[in-house]
């Protein structure tokens, strides 16, 4: 497989209502996929390999929110962790409220946060709520922590995403019934099929915690059950929001951040992807640049490794920049927090 570096001194053009990332050193793991990338040995070995800890001594705190801490979904997204001997703790706040001291505990005694798929909006309105968002971010910003995290475990980290939480299927009191009849949701809502017909959903723009600047796409190379590419969605979504940047990472792709340095991982064999692959006809997991330039889409293949600096830009004012999408109120009308 053919690796770049990016040698210029940014990857994408810099617009007058951005700046450049000034990198702080955070690290992380940021998959398109979480049931099947994140949760595999050879991501979850990439995770830990970040905490510069024998895998023994590493601690990951499981944070389910986006998957209403149903336990099933828990053992399938931190098995490639328990398989390498670490220490597993989870954080409930789907249908509880813990003290902001037992939260603060569990965060700061973790070396990887490992947040889960499933419905991104509801989850960060439950930190919210709580008030585990703060503390989230003090603890990423102030302690030697490993972000991680695939779909909306990856989203979360950034200024916002491209999120599916608007799919009826993710909503809390769905997911809970399946998972009491034993269906699992959780993969095959990524396989469209042209032989059923669309579901009447629409993705939208959820915010994140803003640790990281970008608006992310997981999934990038997928269809799901509304029959919309994601890849052709997420532009039209930058089209709305032309003054972010925007990074697609498809299913079996990760973008890792390792202090002052980036580098992409896909899975090996890996049965679908968006990248060429050199001469070849196959098609290879990866991570794409997106941005808008005079009214019309850009796109960039993120290079193998390079610079953090060199890939990340900030949003000079985003509280004037970003787009309020009215249907995050209508999602979060349909799918009710506590």
């Amino acid at each position: 497989m053919r690796r770049t570096m990016c040698s210029r001194s940014t990857i994408t053009p810099i617009p007058k209502n951005r700046q450049p990332y000034k990198s702080s050193g955070l690290k992380g793991v940021f998959a398109g996929s979480g049931m099947d990338a994140i949760s595999t040995p050879y991501f979850a070995k990439s995770i830990i390999d970040l905490t510069n800890l024998p895998h023994d001594q590493v601690t990951v705190l499981y944070i389910g929110t986006a998957m209403y801490d149903i336990p099933r979904y828990q053992q399938k997204q931190t098995l490639g962790f328990v398989e390498l001997g670490c220490t597993i703790y989870t954080l409930d706040v789907a249908h509880a409220s813990p003290s902001i001291s037992e939260m603060q505990e569990k965060v700061n005694a973790a070396n990887v946060i490992l947040v889960s798929v499933g419905n991104t909006l509801y989850a960060l309105d439950r930190w919210q709520a709580v008030g585990l968002d703060v503390i989230l971010k003090d603890a990423v910003q102030n302690g030697n922590k490993v972000m991680a995290g695939g779909s909306a475990g990856a989203i979360c980290w950034f200024d916002g995403g491209h999120s599916d939480s608007m799919d009826p299927d993710t909503y809390r009191i769905p997911r809970i019934e399946a998972n009491q009849k034993q269906e699992n949701q959780s993969t095959n809502t990524f396989h469209y099929s042209p032989d059923n017909a669309p579901k009447p959903w629409s993705y939208i723009r959820v915010s994140g915690l803003s640790i990281l600047p970008g608006l992310v796409c997981p999934h990038y190379d997928c269809i799901q059950s509304n029959g919309l590419p994601r890849s052709s969605d997420f532009e039209s979504m930058l089209l709305r929001h032309e003054n972010e940047l925007g990074l697609g990472i498809d299913h079996y792709a990760a973008l890792v951040l390792d202090g002052e340095e980036f580098r992409v991982l896909s899975l090996p064999d890996a049965p679908f992807g968006s990248i060429p692959d050199g001469d070849s006809d196959l098609l290879k997991p990866g991570v794409w640049i997106k941005y808008v330039e005079k009214g019309v889409i850009q796109s960039k293949v993120c290079p193998s490794y390079g610079k953090v600096a060199q890939l990340l830009q900030v949003m000079i004012n985003p509280e004037k920049d970003i787009w309020n999408d009215e249907r995050v109120e209508l999602c979060r009308m349909e799918n009710p927090g506590l």
